[in-house]
This record gives C-alpha cells, sequence and structure tokens, in this order.
C-alpha cells in the first residue's frame, strides 16, 4: 500500500514512526512537527542552510515575574542561558525536521482531514514492484490518486515527492524505470503541478525517486531534496517573539511530566503570564501560531475544546483510533466481556452505534467530553438518541441497489470532475442524523456503508454515494418538498467543506426534471 509522510509542519495521526529531533528551544519533540522558531535571521550572506541535529540541547528556564513595562523581550533573553543564545545565532540557518506517517486502513481515513494542513513538505511513497506488476497496478493506482487528491484537496500549494521503494528488486531491467514513470504521468495526466521531480537526475528524468532502503540506495539524495525544499519554506525563518518562545518552552516542557495535554484555565493561562505574557488574547495569538506549525494542537471552535491544549498529538490520535478502527482487527472482546460491555462493543462495530459507557471504558474516563465535542465538531459522530451515538464511518454493510431502483425525485452532487474525498458521504449522513434526532429520534432511519434513508421534519430522504462514478445521489418521494429538502442537503454539504475539507471540494448539482424524469 501507499503512504504519505508530510514535512514540516504536520500533526499526524497514524505512525509507527518514533523519529526524535533535538529542537531549539532544548526540547525533545517526539512525533511532533517542529520547524524553527529562529531567534533571528541570520546577516551571513550565502550561508548554506541544511537540516541540522546539532542543536542546543541545554533546558531553557525562565523565571516567574510580574508583568512589567519595558522591552519584555529583552527581560526574557536575560533569562535564556548566553551559551544556548550564542548557539542560536551560530545555527540560525537550521531546520529542524519531523516526520508523520500516514499508514492505516482505510476504516481510517475519515480522520485524515482532520490533520491534514496546508503547510509542510509531503512525501508519497509507493512499492514499484506493484506498479509494474498488472495484478496489483490497479489498486496501487487508485491509492496514489487518493493521496494526490487529498493532499491537493487540503494543500494545493505545497511540494509533494513522489518516493518509489525497492529499487534493487527491479534493476536488473533498467526500463522498467521509464515505464514507472510513464505510468504516473498517465496517472496525474497534469493535473498535479505541486509534484517536484529529482533535480539533476541520475535516471534520466524522472518524475519520482527511485530508492532502496534495504541497500541504502539514494537516500541521500532524497533527504537533500527535502532539506532543500525546507529551505523554500518562508513559514521555517519567521521571526516571532522571544516571549512567545519561553510561553512554548514552558508548555512543552511539561511533556518531561508525561502529561498529554495541558488545561488552558488552569495550566497554560499562568505559563503564560509567567513568560510574560498577562494578555489571554495575545496568548490565543500564540496558541494559534503553534497550533499552525504542527508544535501542539489547539482546538477553538467550542469552550471544551478550547481548554484542552494538546502536547502529544499522539494521545488524541490514539484515543480517536481507540474508536475509530476495525474492530475485527484490533479490537479484543475480551476485555468488553469482563466489564460487562461485550455487547456495547459488538453494536459499535457491526452498527455504527457506540454507548456512553462503552466510550467512558475505552477512553478511560479521561477528557471524555473533550473527545466527544471533539468527534461532533469534526462530524464523526452524531447523538443517536439519549443513550447513544452513532459513528457512520464503522457502518459496514453496503446497499443493494433494487431492481426496481430507489423511488424518488433525483438530485445529483457530482464531484467527479475532482474528487469525493472519503468521509465526506459519513460526514453528510452525521448531519442529517443529528437533525433528525433533535426533532424525532431516529426509530425509522435506516444506514449503511454508501446509503441512508432518514426522515426529516421536511420529508423523508435517502442518500446513496457511489463511488464508481464520484457522485452522492439524494432522492425525495415528496415532490412539494424538494426545494426544501435540497436547500438543506446543500447547506449540510457546505458546512463539511468548510468546516473539516478546507473548503476545498467542488461539485456540480443536477436536478431531475419530474416530467422528464432527465
Amino acid at each position: 500500500n501507499s503512504s504519505v509522510g508530510q514535512l514540516p509542519n504536520v500533526t499526524n495521526p497514524f505512525g509507527s514512526v518514533k523519529a526524535k529531533w533535538k529542537g531549539d528551544i532544548g526540547e525533545n519533540i517526539e512525533n511532533v512537527s517542529t520547524p524553527v522558531l529562529t531567534l533571528m535571521k541570520p546577516k551571513r550572506q550565502g550561508d548554506k542552510s541544511k537540516v541540522s541535529e546539532n542543536v542546543p540541547d541545554k533546558r531553557v528556564k525562565t523565571k516567574s515575574h510580574p508583568a512589567k513595562t519595558g522591552n519584555l523581550d529583552a527581560d526574557i533573553v536575560r533569562e535564556y542561558d548566553e551559551t544556548l543564545v550564542m548557539d542560536a545565532k551560530r545555527d540560525a540557518n537550521s531546520l529542524t525536521l519531523s516526520l508523520w506517517d500516514f499508514g492505516g486502513q482505510q476504516v481510517f481515513y475519515s480522520m485524515h482531514h482532520i490533520f491534514l494542513t496546508k503547510s509542510g513538505i509531503y512525501v508519497l511513497v509507493f512499492d514499484i514492484r506493484e506498479l509494474l506488476e498488472p495484478d496489483t497496478r490497479n489498486e496501487a493506482n487508485i491509492y496514489l490518486l487518493f493521496w494526490l487528491r487529498s493532499i491537493k484537496l487540503h494543500a494545493p500549494r505545497v511540494p509533494i515527492l513522489l518516493v518509489g521503494t525497492f529499487l534493487a528488486d527491479v534493476m536488473e531491467e533498467r526500463d522498467n524505470l521509464q515505464v514507472i514513470d510513464k505510468i504516473l504521468r498517465e496517472l496525474m495526466k497534469g493535473s498535479f503541478s505541486q509534484v517536484v521531480p529529482p533535480e539533476n537526475d541520475e535516471f534520466e528524468n524522472l518524475i519520482f525517486f527511485p530508492i532502496d532502503n534495504k541497500e541504502r540506495v539514494a537516500i541521500e539524495r532524497l533527504r537533500s531534496a527535502i532539506e532543500q525544499l525546507s529551505q523554500r519554506e518562508n513559514s521555517a525563518s519567521q521571526e516571532i517573539s522571544m516571549r512567545w518562545i519561553a510561553f512554548l518552552d514552558s508548555i512543552l516542557s511539561e511533556k518531561q511530566n508525561q502529561k498529554a495535554y495541558l488545561t488552558f484555565s488552569d495550566e497554560v493561562k499562568t505559563l503564560g503570564i509567567n513568560a510574560r505574557i498577562p494578555s489571554v488574547r495575545e496568548q490565543d495569538e500564540a496558541l494559534a501560531f503553534f497550533n499552525e506549525r504542527g508544535l501542539l494542537i489547539h482546538m477553538t471552535s467550542t469552550e471544551i475544546l478550547k481548554n484542552i491544549v494538546v502536547l502529544d498529538p499522539q494521545w488524541l490520535i490514539g484515543a480517536l483510533s481507540k474508536v475509530i478502527c476495525d474492530g475485527s482487527i484490533h479490537i479484543n472482546i475480551d476485555q468488553f466481556k469482563e466489564v460487562g460491555l461485550e455487547e456495547d462493543a459488538r453494536v459499535t462495530y457491526e452498527k455504527g452505534l457506540t454507548s456512553r459507557d462503552f466510550l467512558d471504558f475505552v477512553w478511560k474516563n479521561d477528557q471524555v467530553e473533550f473527545f466527544i465535542d471533539l468527534m461532533k465538531r469534526t462530524m464523526l459522530l452524531s447523538e443517536w438518541d439519549r443513550e447513544s451515538y452513532l459513528i457512520p464511518s464503522l457502518l459496514r454493510d453496503t446497499y443493494v441497489i433494487p431492481e426496481t431502483n430507489i423511488v424518488g425525485l433525483r438530485c445529483v452532487f457530482d464531484f467527479s470532475a475532482s474528487f469525493l474525498p472519503n468521509g465526506v458521504f459519513q460526514r453528510l449522513v452525521c448531519l442529517c442524523v443529528e437533525l433528525r434526532s433533535r426533532n424525532f429520534g431516529n426509530m425509522h432511519s435506516k444506514l449503511y456503508e454508501n446509503f441512508a434513508s432518514i426522515v426529516l421534519q421536511q420529508g423523508m430522504v435517502r442518500l446513496l454515494e457511489t463511488k464508481e462514478t464520484q457522485t452522492i445521489t439524494l432522492y425525495v418521494e415528496d415532490d412539494s418538498a424538494a426545494g426544501n429538502l435540497l436547500t438543506i442537503i446543500q447547506s449540510m454539504l457546505q458546512k463539511v467543506n468548510s468546516d473539516v475539507m478546507g473548503a476545498g471540494l467542488t461539485w456540480e448539482t443536477y436536478v431531475e426534471n419530474s416530467n422528464t424524469n432527465e
């Protein structure tokens, strides 16, 4: 399977990568993207920048002082160790990179949209052998196209490097690389201009980087390309206040105490005051900046989300993955039997309906309200009734269209000119169920992986996702209610687009003529 990594500004889910990079502020940051926060821009001209791991490892300590007038940044600088400041000046052209690995089963794909960001460098990795073999080529193409489209949706201007592995296995026939290159170019059809080919390619102007991990072939060339692209990232050399660096340092130092998160109201606000940032507004601005750079995660759409500052993204990802996963692979049913939740687990992974008791157990009663609110806001979960929640991405049964077809006036949302990502249909179902549960409950709803039949206040709606044609079709039985229901579904699609998909979705809307059925 193909996989994708992103450097340097990404927070992501699913990886087993445990690379550690020494941060310029002295923190050992694991699995968190950390472009350098420069103390000052370099004055030397012509200095070649490089990715460096030889950055200061001495901890920065700040003292607690009341806010005072004058040059607060200068005050903070005086509290830093002199050697650290001098080292930072010397290494002002260095960058610190970290890697996130977007792996996992398809069930995880609905979560990717939360973590894909508009900055960084994406490295899309594929197995050369799978593209050469006719039996595996189609599936490999599907995966590659999925990732290329997903990256373009959320980050249309960032560079993408295509990396083909297992080079040593195909080098017996040198033409194999040209065959792969032709397949990739035909697959992309000029639609992905952000793909960056190797420079001065020894393999005859290929669009991808052929490497071999086992034999360590061409690894340094790939590494060098990543370094060069990183130096062109304007965001990596942006100057910020020394007070913000002290603020960040004090926040991340809490990881040494095995803390995965801090509360804003009780902990982070105090750390901000100690770093000479008494203004909550400026603290919010700093946290937004750190969140954008992937140094921590801070969501602000609700008060519950705003009060949690996530230091360890893996804590967040791990919690979501305990619920959104393949139950047949990742769930040990015996642990639920022991606590009387066997039926709750079965219903969760067979019908996509989960109980509060189940969530309390898998999240060990730690910040359950936060996770529920997060899943609601990202439309991964909706209330089903007073005792349970719906998680549409866990629905597994596929709806088979009857020979008599689905009854109702049709409206087709056609995404074929661009891309219908995984998770859009499920989030649309989530919003419909949420609206339904507020008014009537969900007694008469029928839900499948690709189909939903739900009674809204304005009438019955049926939704069908067809991945082959990249469409979502709305069926309405009552012609007189068609206009209102179409408006509701369109509004929901717009919300999914703006809140989760980075406003990158585009589609055409086709409405059936009730007289001609065209």
